[in-house]
C-alpha cells in the first residue's frame, strides 16, 4: 500500500496533498482536499499479465473559446505499464517509466510539447 497522503506539484504550482479517499483489491484513491487533483492506481491482472496505471486528474475552471462562459474541465496524465508477470523485473519496469519520463521531458519538454502539439 502506497503512503498516505501522496503528493504531486505540476510545473511551478505548489504541492498538492493527495489524502487517500478509497480502495478496494485492485485500486486506490487519492484526492485533493479541494478536489481539483486526484490520482488513481489501479493493478489489474490475468493469467500472463499484469496492468499497473497511474492516472492524475486535473480539474479547473476555464473560459469556453466561443462562449466565453467559465466551465469545469479536466486533463487526465497516465502512467500505464503493461507487462508479463515473469521475466521484467520491477526495477526493469521503473527504469522504463524513467526513461520515458525524461524522454518527454528532455529539453524543456520538446517532445511532450510536439505530441500534445499533434505531431506523431
Amino acid at each position: 500500500m502506497l503512503t498516505d497522503p501522496q503528493s504531486v506539484k505540476f510545473g511551478a504550482e505548489a504541492i498538492v496533498s493527495l489524502p487517500r479517499i478509497g480502495s478496494g483489491q485492485t485500486s486506490a484513491d487519492y484526492q485533493s482536499a479541494d478536489g481539483a487533483v486526484s490520482l488513481r492506481v489501479t493493478q489489474n491482472e490475468n493469467k500472463t499479465t499484469r496492468r499497473t496505471s497511474a492516472a492524475y486528474r486535473k480539474t479547473k475552471i476555464a473560459a469556453d473559446a466561443l462562449t466565453s462562459v467559465n466551465q469545469r474541465v479536466a486533463a487526465t496524465v497516465s502512467i500505464n505499464v503493461t507487462a508479463p508477470l515473469a521475466g521484467f523485473t520491477p526495477a526493469e519496469l521503473a527504469d522504463m517509466i524513467a526513461g520515458a519520463a525524461t524522454a518527454l521531458t528532455a529539453s524543456s519538454n520538446a517532445m511532450a510539447l510536439k505530441i500534445l502539439g499533434g505531431e506523431k
